[in-house]
């Protein structure tokens, strides 16, 4: 059994959807879960590569660090169905032309992402879940789909591109 953050984890800055939800809960994105149930967030692959900053833009006068956030869509099995932008201003601005080519780089080091699911822990009861702590342990681990929300920071220090991911 794996041990991972459960669902009250999310507070580290990742955004967090679960294409599986109740009906009542549908509207808001948010993943409905029983007295006897936790989530176990995705565990990114440790080989997973940053995007590589654009050449193009070094060129260019130096811009300052850009902000982009991406949404990336996990399957059951852990690879990446989806990955686009996200626009939720001030912490993830809207793509101009310039921050189109660290959208475009993005995308296409995303795609490539693996992880190890997210996982929907059912539990005889909420006793035996409370007794797993922050596991799955004694509890049927169900796979699930699931969205995140990377922020990326693109910027440039001492003429060289430098991409960091925030969580």
């Amino acid at each position: 059994m794996r041990q991972r953050l459960v669902f009250a984890a999310l507070a580290t800055g990742l955004l967090f959807t679960s294409t599986a939800m109740a009906e009542d809960t549908a509207a808001s994105g948010q993943l409905a879960l029983a007295d006897n149930e936790t989530f176990l967030l995705p565990i990114d692959n440790p080989g997973n590569t940053l995007p590589a900053y654009p050449e193009a833009v070094l060129t260019q006068q130096a811009v300052g660090a850009r902000y982009i956030c991406m949404r990336v869509d996990i399957g059951e099995e852990g690879n990446v169905t989806y990955a686009g932008p996200v626009i939720r201003v001030p912490e993830c601005p809207e793509i101009t032309q310039l921050t189109k080519q660290f959208v475009d780089v993005t995308t296409e080091a995303l795609m490539k992402w693996t992880f190890e699911p997210a996982i929907r822990c059912v539990f005889r009861n909420k006793g035996a879940k409370e007794a797993a702590g922050m596991s799955c342990q004694g509890g049927k681990e169900n796979p699930q789909a699931t969205s995140l929300t990377f922020r990326f920071l693109f910027d440039q220090v001492e003429g060289k591109g430098v991409v960091r991911m925030q969580r």
